[in-house]
């Protein structure tokens, strides 16, 4: 369902609409002030980042920072849970 802004021409407040793709009004009521006409303007779309994209667009001097504070710190490594489980390739031993 897509977002619909206007802006009063009154108190320049944005309200925000929701509403179906088939219901484009170009004004509604602004809900501050009840001016009937609030015209529609173009908003910022919204765009969510998986975590590896977030991680992509990182300043490579936060790797140096992480390297080190693992080495100072071994509970801090993420990986730490993974490599005291040790080998799984082989199953449990009352497989």
């Amino acid at each position: 369902m897509p977002v619909y802004e206007y802006r009063c021409g009154a108190c320049r407040k944005i309200t925000t609409v929701f509403g179906a793709v088939a219901d484009k009004p170009d004004h509604t009521a602004c809900e501050t002030c009840g001016f009937p006409k609030a015209h529609r303007i173009i908003s910022r779309p919204s765009v969510r980042l998986s975590n590896l994209s977030k991680l992509e667009r990182l300043d490579p001097k936060y790797d140096k920072q992480i390297d080190q504070a693992i080495s100072n710190n071994p509970a801090a490594d993420p990986d730490r849970l993974i490599n005291r489980r040790g080998d799984i390739s082989k199953g449990r031993d009352n497989d």
